[in-house]
């Protein structure tokens, strides 16, 4: 149903979703646990119950992150879908709450209104070919690497995809990214400081509309990739400062 990591102890992580699953009457909001909503629904339609494995993990904040990638990635490779609580998917006949300061509490839609467009099912997981950086990696076509400046970026093509950074001099990866704008994403990203390296980018593009879990879930497989062959996640990619 879903696979997650925690900076804190594992013990008091399971214990606060616990908490927040147990005899909830309404949807629970999505903090403090992103995944409870999702999981509430689909208990409340299908009467799930849950049960739950851990393990205790000591890396660094960004190779936890970069595990659980993995993990979400070996899993789609196995199941060719992912897990029914992980990227944003959700229940099709439920709508998701918010956060307690939104204060929009999620449920069961009414008859006549459409699924949720989260309920979709998975798009097919990436084929495995080729190295994090190759022209064809993951048999995805990407584009002619190109410097990170608001002048290249303009070439962009317009649409939904995905898209790498990588350091212009050594040309390994940095940081992998989907967006529903891959030019707008890659145009703020061209304004940010990175360390102060000079990067370069490439991109694929997926359509000209693309569900946001889809994205989410090309996106981790590249992550996961990355990781299980380089056991490191991208310089950049689970650092807030950029």
């Amino acid at each position: 149903m879903y696979i997650g990591e925690t900076s804190r102890t594992v013990r008091e992580r399971l214990n606060e979703l616990r908490n927040n699953l147990k005899g909830a009457d309404l949807m629970p909001w999505n903090d403090p646990h992103t995944a409870a909503p999702s999981l509430w629904a689909w208990h409340n339609a299908e009467h799930y119950e849950y049960e739950c494995s851990a393990a205790p993990l000591d890396l660094s904040s960004q190779n936890r992150r970069g595990t659980e990638s993995f993990l979400l990635y070996k899993y789609r490779q196995e199941r060719r879908e992912s897990t029914l609580c992980n990227f944003g998917r959700f229940h099709p006949r439920y709508t998701k709450s918010t956060n307690r300061k939104k204060n929009s509490r999620g449920g069961k839609l009414p008859e006549w209104q459409n699924d949720n467009l989260a309920g979709l099912p998975s798009i097919a997981p990436l084929e495995v070919a080729g190295k994090p950086g190759d022209s064809d990696w993951m048999k995805l076509d990407w584009s002619q690497r190109a410097l990170l400046t608001s002048a290249e970026v303009q070439e962009v093509e317009a649409g939904a995809g995905l898209y790498l950074l990588a350091d212009a001099g050594s040309h390994d990866v940095v940081y992998i990214g989907q967006s529903a704008n891959v030019a707008k994403r890659l145009l703020d990203h061209s304004r940010k400081t990175w360390d102060d390296k000079t990067l370069e980018f490439s991109y694929q593009i997926i359509g000209p509309s693309v569900p946001s879990h889809h994205l989410k879930e090309l996106e981790n497989d590249l992550i996961g990739n990355y990781f299980e062959n380089l056991r490191t996640a991208p310089e950049f990619q689970f650092r807030r400062s950029r």
